[in-house]
């Protein structure tokens, strides 16, 4: 479950990075100012330099190098999924009618309404 935690965390952590960027509206400032701000952190844990470990892996790195690459645009991803809700939308409003149709026409025989003859 550790893992799922931290890819959850990684993911949230990259939505925040992403609007931060957009509001500050330079991707390398804000890339730069995550990487201070985790050396900033770090700084009073211990006594000796531990920079090289933490400048190797973990999510800080990840963060900063997807920020240092151009923003993702999804437009086209956004429309097919617009497109792909909407014929769900229709679709279940069909059945929907349908069910309802049908079901008027049992009330209708279950009353002695709706035989023919």
């Amino acid at each position: 479950m550790s893992g799922l935690r931290d890819a959850i965390g990684l993911a949230v952590e990259r939505v925040a990075d992403e609007a931060a960027a957009t509001v500050v509206g330079d991707r390398n400032l804000t890339a730069r100012a995550i990487g201070r701000a985790a050396l900033a952190g770090n700084a009073g844990v211990s006594a000796r330099p531990s920079f090289t470990a933490g400048a190797a892996g973990g999510p800080v790195p990840q963060r900063v190098k997807a920020l240092l690459q151009p923003a993702a645009t999804h437009h086209g991803l956004a429309l097919a999924v617009a497109c792909l809700l909407l014929a769900c939308s229709a679709a279940t409003g069909a059945g929907a009618a349908t069910g309802l149709v049908s079901l008027h026409h049992d009330v209708e025989i279950a009353q002695g309404e709706g035989q023919d003859g």
